[in-house]
C-alpha cells in the first residue's frame, strides 16, 4: 500500500544524434534536454481503486483488514451483499441467465458508484430505505475504519486508536451517507471486499475503464482447506 502513487512525474524525449541540430551536443545533460524540450507528463494523483475478490472462507477478511488498517484508504466490507439481499426475492427459481445479467449489471453499478464515493446510490438496495440519508441497516458497517471514525462518527475518545466491530454500531449510532461521502472523498484510495462476484472476467467492464484505475486482488485457495473451514 505504501507504493501507491500520489505524485505527478515528467519524461524527457531520448534525443536521437540523427536529429540533432547543427551545433548541438548529442552528448548534452539529459536534463538540459528537458529544459529545452517538450516534456511528457502522467498525472498519477488520481485514486487507486482495489477490489478483493475471493470465495467465501478464502482470507478475503483477512486481506480486506490489511487495507482497512491503512489511514488512506476508505474500506467498505461485502456493500454487494444490499444488491443480492434485495435482488435475489424478485427472480426466479430456476435463476436464469438473465437473472444472472440483472445481478451483475446491479452489482457493477453500484461497484462504479462507490468507487466515484457515490455512497448515495447504496440507497436503492438498502432495506428499510434510509432517510435523511441515514441508515442504521449498512450490513458490517463496523467493519469500515473510516466509517466508525471521524468525520463520520465522533464515538472515538482520546485514548482510542479504534473501536471495535460491535461497539462502532452501538457508540457511532446511525450512518449518516453524506458524511460517510466526506470521508471517502477525503481518502487517497478506495478498497472493497466481496465474494459475491461468481468470475473476474464479470468486472472486464470495470477493469477496462481508464476512469476508475482498477486493480483487482483475486484470492485462490486450497478448495480442501476451504471446505474444512466450512465445515
Amino acid at each position: 500500500i505504501r507504493t501507491f502513487t500520489t505524485k505527478s512525474f515528467h519524461m524527457c524525449p531520448i534525443p536521437n544524434p540523427n536529429n540533432c541540430s547543427p551545433g548541438q551536443d548529442p552528448t548534452e545533460s539529459p536534463d538540459r534536454l528537458c529544459e529545452d524540450g517538450q516534456l511528457i507528463t502522467s498525472n498519477f494523483s488520481r485514486k487507486t481503486h482495489i477490489l478483493i475478490l475471493a470465495t467465501t472462507r478464502s482470507g478475503s477478511s483477512f486481506v480486506g483488514q490489511l487495507f482497512n488498517q491503512h489511514s488512506d484508504v476508505f474500506y467498505l466490507f461485502e456493500p454487494l451483499y444490499h444488491v443480492q439481499y434485495t435482488l435475489i426475492p424478485k427472480m426466479t427459481p430456476s435463476k436464469s441467465a438473465t437473472d444472472r445479467r440483472v445481478m451483475l449489471g446491479a452489482s457493477r453499478d453500484l461497484l462504479r458508484s462507490l468507487y466515484d464515493c457515490d455512497l448515495y446510490f447504496m440507497e436503492n438496495y438498502i432495506k428499510p430505505q434510509p432517510i435523511n440519508h441515514t441508515t442504521d441497516r449498512l450490513f458490517r458497517r463496523g467493519a469500515s475504519k473510516a466509517l466508525c471514525s471521524p468525520p463520520v462518527c465522533d464515538a472515538l475518545g482520546p485514548t482510542d486508536i479504534y473501536l471495535e466491530e460491535g461497539d462502532c454500531v452501538k457508540k457511532c449510532g446511525s450512518l449518516n451517507l453524506s458524511l460517510a461521502m466526506e470521508s471517502c472523498k477525503e481518502h487517497g484510495h478506495v478498497a472493497i471486499k466481496t465474494v459475491r462476484v461468481p468470475e473476474v472476467n464479470d468486472l472486464r467492464a470495470l477493469v477496462e475503464d481508464p476512469r476508475l484505475n482498477l486493480k483487482v486482488i483475486q484470492l485462490v485457495r486450497d478448495p480442501r482447506g476451504i471446505l474444512a473451514s466450512r465445515s
